[in-house]
C-alpha cells in the first residue's frame, strides 16, 4: 500500500473518510494508534535522550508529532 516515507493515496483517503473510525492493525492484530496530525502515519514506540520513551510518528521526519506513553 505504500512504504513508511509514503503512504498510499488510498490510506490517506480511507483516513479521511474514516475518521476516528478506521483502525490500523499489526498483522497479529494489535491495535496501532493512528497519528492524530497528519493521520498518515501511526505512533510507535521510540527512544528518545536519557533513554526516555515516548510515541512518536511513523512518518518521521514528514512529521513530527509525539505523545507520551501511558
Amino acid at each position: 500500500m505504500g512504504n513508511a516515507r509514503e503512504p498510499s493515496r488510498y490510506i490517506r483517503e480511507l483516513s479521511e473518510i474514516a475518521g476516528d473510525n478506521l483502525r490500523f492493525e499489526t498483522v497479529a492484530g494489535d491495535l496501532l494508534r493512528q497519528c492524530p496530525a497528519c493521520r498518515a502515519g501511526h505512533l510507535v514506540e521510540r527512544t528518545g535522550t536519557a533513554n526516555r520513551r515516548f510515541l512518536g510518528c511513523s512518518q518521521f521526519p514528514n512529521c513530527e508529532d509525539t505523545a507520551r506513553l501511558k
